[in-house]
């Protein structure tokens, strides 16, 4: 499977050239790589130690810890993308929100909590650089993205084996189904196994891991905001072959009584492709399709302005 050359960014360059490169990349291919983040590297690594150990126990101790439908939060081992069953585990964790943590882990709250500050703080300035590479003030999306936000941290572990064989009908035969990521953008964290692909021209090709860097790709609702100058891109993720991956994303999503729309100051040239969406409502359609089938997994698409292109 071909390599994408994904754009490298040192966030520590003169912020000029930054901002610059990152509309570049944000607009295609809508992946890009990051060094010299800020985020401490340490931390980073104790994360991953630390969602490693989490997944190693056996399956009761992580049931206990389950989401259910009223609560999004904790593990879960059923998800759906695209209305297939992924063929990974999860644990999402919200700050704020009512999280049930595993009484035999204490050192797993205090981990996720600070590495969630930090992927937060890492994503709303890279969202001012967006803006400020589409021409448009920093702070452009800050009202809706700050203080109020449904920003949540999510451990990723692609297990060799289906890990509900023999409970569960098959699953798909993806770790994850190509899919875009809902919010604003996504800060993921990898382990040295790869397993993300992006679609491109037609062809989908892979995003290794790169040592040292955090991976971003653009989220739906930064595409409606930047009037699609910005791409959220299709993605997706191989079943795991001969070794397991672990990864931790952290999804930067706006308020609940956010209304998103292209932002006014880009619509001068050319009208709005979108009529402006309910975060809260479009929000609440996507996780009913991931927590399980219950119909078509709604889709920007849905929301397009009658003269959007």
């Amino acid at each position: 499977m071909p390599s994408l050359p994904i754009p490298l960014i040192d966030l520590a360059a003169p912020r000029a050239g930054v901002t610059g490169r990152l509309a570049e990349a944000a607009a295609a291919p809508g992946f890009f790589q990051v060094v010299n983040s800020g985020l401490d590297v340490t931390l980073a690594d104790g994360t991953l130690a630390s969602a490693r150990a989490f997944f190693a126990c056996d399956a009761e101790a992580k049931r206990a810890v389950s989401r259910t439908l009223k609560n999004p939060f904790g593990y879960y081992d059923r998800e759906l993308t695209k209305n297939l069953r992924d063929r990974k585990e999860i644990f999402d964790f919200a700050p704020g929100e009512d999280t049930p943590w595993p009484a035999a882990m204490p050192a797993l709250r205090p981990a996720l909590e600070s590495f969630a500050t930090e992927c937060h703080a890492l994503a709303l300035r890279l969202t001012a650089l967006l803006c400020e590479g589409l021409g448009q003030a920093p702070d452009s999306l800050l009202a809706q993205l700050s203080p109020h936000h449904s920003s949540f941290l999510r451990l990723n572990h692609y297990p060799l084996h289906d890990v509900l064989a023999g409970e569960a009908p098959a699953p798909g035969p993806l770790g994850i189904s190509p899919h875009t990521d809902a919010g604003v953008l996504t800060v993921l964290l990898q382990d040295a196994v790869a397993g993300l692909q992006v679609q491109q021209q037609g062809r989908w090709v892979d995003v290794p891991p790169t040592p040292g860097a955090l991976t971003i790709n653009i989220g739906d609702m930064l595409q409606v905001a930047a009037n699609d100058r910005f791409t959220a891109p299709l993605h997706r993720v191989r079943a795991s072959d001969g070794q397991a991956r672990l990864s931790i994303a952290y999804f930067l999503n706006p308020g609940y009584q956010a209304v998103i729309e292209p932002l006014p100051g880009l619509l001068s040239a050319e009208p709005a492709h979108y009529r402006a969406l309910s975060w809260k409502e479009f929000r609440g359609l996507r996780a009913l399709g991931d927590y399980g089938d219950y119909g078509e997994e709604v889709q920007i698409s849905h929301y397009r302005a009658p003269s959007g292109t």
